[in-house]
């Protein structure tokens, strides 16, 4: 054998050896001996991630950390949420007080720098709550007017200072620690507006304010905010099992695969719905996974369709419409990567 031959083999020894080493001391792991899964929540955002009444979380960033849990755990009530707001969200990943950040989280160049983004789950604007009776067509008539928002440097105070550059106005800024607090102010009447999410927005409209109708959404801003999945850097695992869960929800919306049919879909006959729905042996294998997992979280959670309606579209009270976040074949941007 050459001496580049042993080299080469010595060092795939090596990192056989470093991998095995490495993986049981992966989050996923952890998770497994823990029994259960650790993910944030917002301080409050409806259809996104919120406790109910029962005190069961709720929502669209919520259902997509629940198919984690099924993935790892084949349960999707094996999970714990911790409230966070926007200054504890990027520290409580780094620090390892949660698994996963799923909670209105925008990728930037900072944040991604100091927390790894795996999947982009929801494409969303900045939205101004106005009230109908200031009767506002134009974005200059903003001009003067309140706007609470949260303080810190968040997006949604970006996409004002936008808007005022853009149409050469200026808003008597109204600051908060939480974007809750600064919502609660607006309904109470100490601003003309309020600015967060399009998205959140929305479920604020619909769900807190006492007469929706007396309510407008105005978009603002320049940007379209990709929110996403973040992780610790450093867990190639983690890394793969939120990309690849999150690709089995948008996969079997562009299948047709629902928790209703997925056993019938299962039985079709159809080689690659076999395949990614367990039937092959060792295919969870190359993520640590169980060969069901996929199944498994479409049979507990839902396709991506599934959980946009019943948090956000037409199922719930918020109606939002899919727009971006549609599949590419619908008009949307959303695709899944292939399973080859």
């Amino acid at each position: 054998m050459s001496r580049l031959a042993i080299a080469a083999a010595a060092g795939l020894a090596a990192l056989a050896l470093g991998t095995a080493g490495a993986s049981a001391q992966t989050v996923v792991s952890k998770i497994k001996d823990r029994g259960y899964v650790v993910c944030s929540g917002s301080q409050g955002v409806p259809g996104l991630s919120r406790p109910d009444e029962q005190g069961v979380w709720r929502g669209f960033d919520t259902d997509i950390c629940r198919a984690f849990a099924v993935a790892i755990l084949g349960d999707r009530e094996k999970i714990r949420f911790v409230p966070l707001n926007a200054a504890q969200r990027l520290p409580a990943v780094q620090t390892g007080e949660i698994d996963f950040l799923s909670r209105t989280s925008t990728i930037t160049y900072s944040r991604d720098t100091a927390v790894r983004f795996v999947a982009i789950t929801l494409y969303d604007n900045d939205g101004l709550l106005v009230r109908k009776a200031s009767n506002i067509t134009d974005k200059k008539q903003l001009d003067g007017l309140t706007v609470c928002l949260q303080g810190g440097g968040s997006l949604t105070e970006k996409a004002v200072l936008e808007t005022e550059e853009e149409f050469g106005i200026e808003m008597k800024k109204v600051y908060f620690d939480a974007t809750i607090q600064a919502r609660d102010a607006y309904f109470a009447g100490r601003c003309d507006s309020y600015v967060t999410d399009g998205t959140a927005a929305a479920g604020q409209r619909a769900t807190v304010a006492k007469n929706p109708a007396e309510h407008d959404i105005i978009v603002i801003g320049k940007g379209t905010e990709p929110n996403g999945v973040a992780i610790a850097y450093g867990d190639d695992q983690l890394f793969n099992v939120v990309r690849w869960t999150f690709n089995a929800l948008l996969w079997a919306e562009s299948k047709g695969i629902t928790q209703a049919n997925i056993d019938e879909k299962l039985a079709s006959g159809d080689a690659e719905i076999s395949r990614v729905l367990g039937q092959e042996a060792g295919f969870g294998k190359a993520i640590g996974l169980d060969d069901k997992w996929a199944y498994n979280v479409i049979k507990q959670v839902g396709n991506y369709a599934e959980i946009w309606d019943r948090n956000l579209g037409a199922n719930s009270p918020l109606k939002v419409p899919r727009g971006m976040n549609a599949l590419y074949r619908d008009g949307g941007v959303n695709f899944p990567f292939p399973w080859d």
